[in-house]
């Protein structure tokens, strides 16, 4: 999975369109010659992959390198953007003041469209394919490439609303850019993981997608559906469906102890699900722990805090919750024993990936080629999706509700729960995915789930006030990126308020 020589080749062989919609795949190859091999077809899956995750050049901007640790994270009640970063891109995310110009949600939506189009290539080769080879493994590659398409068009929905849908079957020489209704969109991510869910194996390879994190993605989306805009309640029921079968049968457990979770020895664990995958050497490696991280001498933190948590963050956990001290610092990093001392200066710092402070152990020296994994899905994630389904779906929380949000306090050291009324509990849920998935981009789409990213962010301002100023209505959606309406010939239609 994190092969560099593969991960290079496979960006060769399916060099996507990178700037507009209506270009058809470039390729340094011919494509109907290349894929002669199941050895092959795995190599233009890992090229699939890629656009989770990437780096090189301003690719890294629509991906979890750099751009997806702003969208989704940045502006809202967890974190936000220190003003002194020299990067006005990322402060435009914080601060609410990005355009249908700006260049971080112009690369999100170009990297996914990236990444849908090599789903595409792998999608059609593979059904049609005359290559002998075990059907097993045929129908691992169709299911894996599935899931990706879903993914890419699943962040291409909650940021962006409806989008144009590209598939295996269409014509890039004849698409035009016209969107698709949010439910169709959905319609089309829903289709591609139950196809995930037919033909992955429940183990596959560290770093790939497995049976149960297409059931868990099914149970993300179907969440996501039952609240705003859509309100579907069927969608609630589908959720919670999913969110229990991953419960009761998938082989994922949490961590016995919270801060364990985001050491880099358990990053394959048996809470992760589905993650963007880094490797410290040749140029594969993340910036998670660098801009999240706390201050202090670079050789000990190589951290520049580019991301900040909120107070309001800090101040929502309850005495005795182990949590906080393992999420939010207010201390800098000063030797190789990873020894701290107060700041002093008023700011709290995500602390959740940290670094190894001692550089002759920790086994690279840049910041940028940090080996620790941005999880994207996780067991407590899951947990908390079927508490928040069943009670969308039935008006109240039943006993396994309880238990779910339960086994996610009690491991933080927090009493039980019960006896709420439906809303109340929905609430609690949502105060307690902010404690424990914080700064692992989340809350943006939970705060739009629930109807309240506005009126949350307009009510944080000792953070950023810069945020609460700005926000409006809109802001619950990103523009879609002017150069794609331009080249659609006024086909694709922006976003209201941009």
């Amino acid at each position: 999975m994190k092969n560099l020589l593969l991960i290079i080749f496979s960006i060769i062989l399916l060099s996507s369109c990178e700037d507009q919609l209506d270009i058809p795949p470039k390729s340094n190859l011919e494509l109907a010659n290349f894929f002669a091999t199941p050895e092959d077809f795995d190599l233009a899956l890992v090229g699939a992959y890629d656009p989770i995750a990437v780096h090189q050049g301003d690719r890294g901007f629509g991906t979890y390198f750099k751009g997806l640790l702003m969208m989704g994270r940045a502006g809202t009640d967890e974190m936000y953007v220190n003003q002194g970063f020299w990067d006005a891109t990322g402060k435009e995310i914080g601060n609410y003041t990005f355009t249908s110009f700006s260049r971080i949600p112009n690369a999100v939506w170009e990297q996914q469209y990236v990444g849908i189009n090599r789903c595409n290539v792998v999608i059609g080769k593979i059904k049609n394919t005359n290559v002998t080879m075990p059907e097993a493994t045929k129908q691992r590659i169709l299911g894996e490439a599935s899931f990706l398409r879903a993914f890419y068009y699943f962040q291409l929905a909650r940021f962006y609303g409806g989008v144009p849908i590209i598939t295996d079957e269409t014509n890039l020489n004849e698409f035009r850019n016209i969107r698709s209704t949010l439910a169709e969109t959905y319609e089309r991510i829903v289709s591609d993981l139950k196809v995930a869910e037919e033909n992955i194996p429940v183990i596959n390879e560290p770093g790939r997608a497995s049976k149960y994190a297409a059931k868990s993605y099914l149970a993300k989306v179907y969440l996501q559906m039952s609240g705003e805009p859509l309100n579907d309640t069927a969608a609630a029921q589908n959720a919670a469906a999913y969110a229990k079968d991953v419960i009761d049968n998938g082989p994922y457990a949490l961590e016995q102890i919270y801060s364990d979770v985001f050491e880099l020895e358990n990053e394959h664990g048996p809470e992760y699900i589905f993650s963007a995958e880094y490797i410290a050497t040749a140029n594969e490696g993340g910036e998670v722990a660098t801009w999240s991280g706390p201050p202090g001498f670079y050789q000990h933190t190589i951290a520049y805090s580019i991301v900040r948590a909120m107070p309001e963050l800090y101040n929502s956990y309850a005495v005795g919750d182990v949590r906080r001290d393992r999420n939010v610092v207010d201390y800098m990093i000063i030797d190789a024993e990873g020894n701290t001392e107060p700041t002093n200066d008023g700011f709290y710092y995500a602390y959740k990936w940290r670094h190894d402070p001692n550089p002759e152990t920790r086994g690279y020296a840049t910041e940028w080629q940090s080996p620790f994994n941005f999880p994207l899905t996780r067991f407590a994630d899951v947990l908390l999706i079927y508490a928040e389904a069943q009670t969308r779906a039935d008006g109240s929380p039943n006993a396994d509700a309880y238990t779910a949000i339960n086994r996610v306090r009690t491991r933080a050291g927090l009493p039980n729960i019960s006896g709420l009324s439906g809303a109340d509990f929905l609430e609690e849920v949502l105060d307690e995915r902010k404690r424990e998935l914080c700064f692992e981009g989340h809350r943006w789409a939970d705060l739009v789930r629930y109807g309240k990213l506005v009126e949350v962010v307009k009510a944080s301002t000792e953070g950023n006030p810069f945020a609460a100023a700005n926000i409006r209505d809109h802001h619950v959606l990103f523009p879609v990126p002017d150069r794609e309406i331009q080249v659609s010939g006024g086909d694709l239609v922006q976003n209201p308020g941009y």
